[in-house]
């Protein structure tokens, strides 16, 4: 009973960033003032909390005595949220051109690091407002 409790107090501290919508209404507004590094560093970070959040509330609850479970939940799953919401927003980097690239008007160069390695890439925004790769590379 116990265990089903501190799972439910889990959710309701997860469960909100799960059906919270990813952009605000001012966002949707101002599309043509777009910057996809901010966002892509938004949406890591989103990502990050929900993980952090899900896997601190579990360990927390396994690792907290007999009779404070939910205790233990509600503590690992708040630092495990802030804390995954800082590792995922430092796993984008919006960062200068390196030597040797120009660049180009309506393009940004994005550092991801994804599948354990670094990538360096332009995105450039086309006529129809949409943000996409360019194909240049480092």
């Amino acid at each position: 009973m116990k265990s089903i409790l501190a799972f439910a107090c889990a959710a309701l501290v997860v469960g909100p960033a799960l059906v919270a919508p990813q952009t605000s209404f001012a966002q949707a507004y101002q599309t043509w003032n777009y910057d996809p590094c901010a966002a892509a560093k938004q949406r890591a970070a989103n990502q990050g909390a929900v993980a952090g959040g899900v896997t601190g509330a579990l360990l927390g609850s396994a690792i907290a005595g007999h009779d404070s479970r939910l205790g233990g939940a509600i503590v690992g799953g708040t630092i495990g949220a802030v804390a995954g919401h800082q590792i995922g927003k430092s796993s984008v980097r919006c960062v200068s051109y390196p030597p040797g690239y120009r660049p180009r008007a309506h393009c940004h160069w994005v550092e991801n690091d994804y599948g354990g390695r670094r990538h360096e890439y332009e995105i450039c925004r086309g006529a129809d407002g949409v943000w996409r790769a360019s194909g240049r590379r480092y």
